[in-house]
This record gives C-alpha cells, structure tokens and sequence, in this order.
C-alpha cells in the first residue's frame, strides 16, 4: 500500500507534505490538516495555526489528561498535553488512531505549521520514500 504526499517548496526548501482529517471525540476536534512530513521531529504536533483555524480553546487543552512535557518545535522549546486517542484519516488509503502533541503555551505569533513525526512512521509500521529531484513522496506499508 501507498500513500501518495506532495513535494513543493515551502519554508524555504522542498518539502514532503500531506493531507489528513484530524478527529477526537474528547475533546470534540475535527477538521483537516496540512502536515509537514519531517523525520527530525519524534513526535507529531498540531500547529498553532491548524488548531486556531479549528478554534481549539484553552478550555479543551486543559481538560486533556496529560501533563504538560516540553518538546523542540521550530526551533524552540514548547509545553505540550496529549491528544491520546486522536483519528488521522488519509483519504481512502490509510487510517489510524495515535498521540499527537498540542501546544498548551500561548504562543500569538508562531506560525510553525503542523508537524507529522517519526512517531507516526513507527507507530504505523510506514516508510517514507521521498526523491526531490523527481518531486514524488509516498508512505508506503514495511509489513
């Protein structure tokens, strides 16, 4: 199985990117994202402004039932909470329930986007083909 991603610049470089429709029923979340695919990154992070467009409130982020861990995120450190059981859906080719990490900090002014980690990679059994020259990027199944 393959999961086609898309390869443009963005960010001052080529990268891997996808879409996906993010759902969690406590707290109530859906809507659909636009992710970086980074490999540096070991977890998955909602982005600030992913979760504004989604009007995520500091009400919901409280509720969660994590505690505050710090994480690197775009180059800084950030406190995040834990969505445990959070629905990634890849068009018709792929679904998966998995943490992702949301920032608790105030953060007004980051723009940093949405973060799809090796912990989805891993989690997934998943590896990531991606060839810039030919501008084509694929999850595909390691099973």
């Amino acid at each position: 199985m393959k999961i086609p991603l898309k390869v443009y610049f963005f960010a001052g470089g080529l990268r891997a990117m996808v879409r996906f429709l993010l759902q969690s029923k406590a707290p109530h979340i859906f809507g659909s994202v636009e992710a970086i695919v980074d490999t540096g990154s070991p977890v998955t992070i909602l982005g600030i402004p992913d979760m504004k467009r989604m009007k995520i409130s500091k009400i919901q982020i409280s509720n969660l039932e994590s505690r505050k861990e710090p994480i690197s995120y775009g180059g800084g450190q950030v406190n995040t909470k834990v969505l445990r059981e959070a629905k990634l859906t890849f068009g018709e080719y792929f679904e998966c329930i998995m943490p992702v990490q949301i920032p608790v900090d105030e953060l007004t002014e980051c723009s940093q986007p949405t973060i799809l980690g090796v912990d989805f990679l891993i989690e997934n059994k998943l590896k990531f083909v991606f060839d810039p020259n030919k501008k084509e990027a694929y999850f595909e199944s390691s099973e």
